[in-house]
C-alpha cells in the first residue's frame, strides 16, 4: 500500500513540474523584457538600430602587434572633417571616381535649390558633374558627433559657384550624416540651409 501511494505521489509531483515549466519559461521571459531599456531619446534608438559590431571591426584577441589598433575619437573626427573636403575637391574638380567613393548609393540631400530622394544617386552625380561649376568653397567651424558607426558633421560652408549661368554663389548651414560601412565612411545625407545676408 505504501508503495503505491508513494508512486501516486511521485506521479503528481511530476506532472505538476511539467505543468508549471511553460509558466516559469513565460515568467522568465517577461523578466527579460522587462530588464530591457526602452530608447530615451533619438541617439539611443540609432545606437540599437545599429548592427552589432562584427568580428573584423574589433581588434583580434592575441595577436600582439600585428592587429590593426583601432582609430581613436580624434583620428576619426579629423578623417571625416578631411572627407569633408575630399568631397568638395571632387565637385569642384569633377572627379566622378573619388565622388563615388565618398557619396553612398543611399545618399539624400535637401538644399534650398536641389533635392535628392534616396535611391536617386545619379541625380545628384549629373548635377556634380555637369551642370554645377564649382570654383572655390571654405568650411567654418565644423564639428564632428560620433554616435558609434554614424557620424554627424555641421557647420557653415561657403562657396562660389553657378548653375547654368545662375549664381549660386553663398554661406550655406550644412548637416551632413556619415555612416561606416564595412570599414570606411560614406556620406549618406546633407541638408543645406541658405543664410541670408541681413541688410
Amino acid at each position: 500500500m505504501k508503495g503505491k501511494r508513494s508512486n501516486i505521489l511521485t506521479f503528481f509531483a511530476g506532472a505538476l513540474m511539467l505543468a508549471s515549466a511553460p509558466t516559469f519559461v513565460v515568467k522568465a521571459q517577461e523578466k527579460s523584457k522587462e530588464t530591457q531599456k526602452p530608447a530615451t531619446s533619438t541617439v539611443d534608438a540609432w545606437r540599437q538600430a545599429l548592427p552589432p559590431e562584427t568580428e573584423s571591426e574589433r581588434p583580434a584577441e592575441g595577436t600582439g602587434s600585428a592587429a590593426q589598433p583601432r582609430p581613436s575619437r580624434e583620428e576619426i573626427e579629423t578623417g571625416l572633417t578631411t572627407m569633408e573636403r575630399k568631397w568638395m575637391e571632387a565637385v569642384k574638380l569633377r572627379d566622378a571616381s573619388t565622388l563615388s567613393q565618398i557619396v553612398a548609393d543611399d545618399f539624400t540631400l535637401v538644399s534650398p535649390r536641389l533635392v535628392v530622394a534616396a535611391g536617386e544617386r545619379d541625380k545628384y552625380f549629373g548635377h556634380a558633374m555637369r551642370d554645377l561649376s564649382l570654383t572655390s568653397y571654405e568650411f567654418e567651424a565644423l564639428t564632428v558627433r560620433l554616435y558609434g558607426r554614424v557620424a554627424v558633421v555641421s557647420g557653415k560652408l561657403k562657396q562660389s559657384a553657378t548653375v547654368a549661368g545662375e549664381d549660386w554663389t553663398g554661406s550655406y548651414l550644412i548637416t551632413d550624416v556619415w555612416v561606416n560601412r564595412d570599414g570606411s565612411w560614406r556620406v549618406v545625407s546633407r541638408h543645406a540651409s541658405l543664410i541670408t545676408e541681413k541688410k
